[in-house]
């Protein structure tokens, strides 16, 4: 008896990395920086684990919500979350915070001036 081997389709990891797939890559980094956010913020920062997730969520929501303004906005911001850092004491954890407002707003640029019709010709 012969044993049939399906033609499984590959999986080609330089395709992956395209210009096609730049949204899709800094959504996973995205995501992989805000895990290690929460593990940094519980093991080197002594943060609770429920303040730490929710300070992620609100740094997204935050970085959402603040899409369309001008870039000196945003400096506005991260500044303003450094403050809350300092009169909280806790300045290395807005620190944190605030590369994860940063890296949102990286995302949400490539996301929203990427034009799929563009690359599709």
């Amino acid at each position: 008896m012969e044993t049939k081997k399906k033609n499984l389709p590959a999986f080609n990891i330089k395709e992956f990395f395209t210009k096609e797939n730049l949204p899709l890559i800094t959504l996973i980094a995205l995501g992989i920086f805000a895990i290690v956010a929460i593990v940094v913020s519980l093991v080197a920062f002594k943060i609770n684990v429920v303040v730490a997730c929710v300070m992620v969520i609100l740094e997204a929501a935050l970085a959402a919500c603040l899409n369309k303004i001008p870039i000196w906005i945003h400096g506005l911001v991260i500044i303003a979350q450094i403050v809350c850092g300092i009169m909280a004491s806790q300045v290395p954890f807005m620190i944190l915070m605030a590369c994860v407002y940063i890296f949102a707003i990286v995302f949400l640029y490539i996301w929203s001036s990427y034009d799929s019709s563009k690359l599709s010709k």
